[in-house]
């Protein structure tokens, strides 16, 4: 009993109320398994537990567990569990689980779960996943499962599921389920339930809402409001057509789960004084079938105008637009073209500002699809 009394008291550390640390091991307490309440070091300080307060200048290591508030100049490690917060210039890497709140004016490193607020200058990174909130300059980087946000300028990635908000100027990725919703320019999910919002947005399995110029898929439920949409049962159908507003025009439909989305070019303005015009159109809207042979599509537009310049002030030569509701049919002659007509109204706009004059009229269009 004697010996293992003495085995229990010896492998014990060391503790110390406070230590004043210059450069390890000169300091008050130079036994790096020493724990304390206060440390102050000034260029490198070594110790235990900490429960309380770390101050050290430059750069400081905690061998066992760490609470209350750290504040450090350009480095500090954490080999056992931390809790509390930290203020760091520099960078801080932890090896054991996290909480807490973190300020750091490079990077975070965590070797295993956090849970709780991470802001830095250029990277936060967490091995088994985290929970919380990851706000960085340059990239949000988490190797595990992840919650509940992520913002970022350059990119958010979570390797593992992700459930909350990825927030990017350039690109969010999540290799596994997210569930929420991604904002960037670029969008990548594995399997995505919520939405995306961005210029390009790519999921395997998507359930939910997809916005963007361009939405791709696998395999799509909900409302895809791309210009262009592709999934692996979506159709591409070219178009010609005709009509009372622009004369020429061609353009290019996809269709996915009955959304449809129509991009066109279109010549020779037939309602005003500057013919020489030039169309960029894109019409989004719902298909209902009317047997196999026919179908019906309900969709509203936005046409971008291009005059020619002209010296005639009484000709309007501005860029202007219009805004149009069409509805139309389709009807099948074969397997590769369709018959289409339709119409609905169009209202012009003169120009791009707030007072602008408009004029609304009826429109009728007709043409061809190929499949």
């Amino acid at each position: 009993m004697l010996v293992c009394t003495g085995l229990a008291y010896a492998a014990h550390p060391p503790h110390h109320p406070g230590s004043l640390q210059l450069f390890h091991p000169i300091a008050t307490s130079p036994d790096p398994e020493t724990s304390t309440n206060v440390r102050l070091s000034l260029f490198y300080g070594r110790s235990g537990h900490i429960h309380g307060l770390d101050a050290s200048a430059v750069a400081s290591i905690t061998g066992g567990d760490f609470t209350g508030l750290q504040l450090t100049g350009l480095y500090s490690g954490v080999k056992g569990s931390f809790k509390g917060v930290s203020f760091n210039f520099g960078v801080q890497n932890h090896l054991a689980p996290a909480t807490g709140v973190q300020f750091t004016g490079l990077a975070n490193f965590h070797q295993d779960f956090f849970a709780g607020a991470q802001f830095a200058g250029s990277l936060n990174y967490t091995r088994k996943g985290f929970v919380g909130a990851q706000f960085s300059g340059l990239m949000n980087l988490n190797d595990g499962y992840g919650g509940y946000l992520q913002v970022s300028s350059i990119a958010n990635v979570n390797v593992k599921a992700f459930g909350g908000l990825q927030l990017a100027a350039i690109m969010n990725f999540a290799g596994e389920e997210t569930f929420g919703s991604q904002i960037a320019i670029l969008n990548y999910s594995g399997q995505m339930e919520g939405a995306q919002i961005g210029l390009v947005n790519i999921a395997e399995e998507m359930s939910g809402l997809q916005f963007g110029v361009v939405n791709i898929s696998k395999r799509f439920e909900g409302l895809p409001l791309g210009v262009v949409n592709i999934s692996d049962d979506s159709t591409l159908q070219g178009m010609a057509y005709g009509s009372n507003l622009s004369l020429y025009n061609i353009g290019a439909r996809t269709v996915v789960n009955k959304w449809s989305s129509i991009v066109s070019l279109g010549y020779t303005d037939q309602t005003s004084d500057a013919p020489n015009s030039g169309f960029l159109g894109w019409h989004f809207g719902r298909q209902f079938p009317l047997g196999e042979k026919a179908t019906l599509t309900l969709d509203a537009g936005y046409l971008h105008i291009i005059p020619q310049d002209y010296d005639d002030p009484a000709i309007n030569d501005n860029q202007h637009f219009a805004m149009q509701m069409r509805l139309f049919a389709d009807y099948r002659l074969g397997k590769t073209v369709a018959l289409v007509a339709g119409g609905g109204f169009s209202t012009i706009f003169s120009e791009y500002t707030t007072h602008a004059r408009s004029q609304t009229e009826g429109h009728v269009f007709g043409g061809i699809s190929l499949f």
